[in-house]
C-alpha cells in the first residue's frame, strides 16, 4: 500500500480568518487591532491542533473546504459553531465541527480586549497530496 501524504490546512494563515466582533471595525486603534490579530492567531493555532482527516474521506480521496463561524465567551468556551460554507462531503463538514468541539475550551479572551464574547470565522481546508 502506497503511503498517503496528508495535508490538513487551515487557511487561517491567510487574511480569511478575522475577528468579527463589535470592536473589530475601522475605529479600532492600531494597538487594539494588533492585540486582536495576535489573539486570533492564537485561536487559529489552537484550532489547527485539533483537526483530523476523516477515515472515509481518506479512503475515497475526498477533499474540500468548510467555513465556520465560531463564537467564544470570555473564558474561551465555545458558545456557537455555525457552518457558513459547506464542503460537498458531509464527513468533512462534520469533522470541521468536531475539530472545534475538541478544541474547546479555547484560550480565554485577553482582558485588554475588554470583550465578553468574540466571533471569528475559520476556513478549514482538507487536502490530500502524495
Amino acid at each position: 500500500m502506497k503511503p498517503i501524504k496528508l495535508i490538513i490546512a487551515l487557511s487561517l494563515f491567510t487574511a480569511a480568518l478575522y475577528a468579527e466582533s463589535s470592536f473589530a471595525n475601522a475605529r479600532t486603534g492600531g494597538r487594539q487591532a494588533d492585540a486582536i490579530e495576535s489573539y486570533v492567531s492564537t485561536l487559529k493555532n489552537h484550532t489547527l491542533k485539533h483537526i483530523s482527516y476523516p477515515r472515509r474521506a481518506l479512503e475515497r480521496n475526498w477533499e474540500g473546504d468548510v467555513l465556520l463561524r465560531i463564537t467564544i465567551d470570555a473564558e474561551g468556551q465555545v458558545q456557537n459553531i455555525e457552518i457558513v460554507e459547506e464542503s460537498r462531503y458531509s464527513n468533512l463538514n462534520r469533522e470541521a465541527l468536531r475539530s472545534v468541539e475538541r478544541a474547546n475550551p479555547y484560550p480565554p479572551i485577553p482582558a485588554n480586549l475588554g470583550q465578553d464574547t468574540l466571533e471569528f470565522t475559520a476556513p478549514i481546508t482538507f487536502r490530500l497530496s502524495g
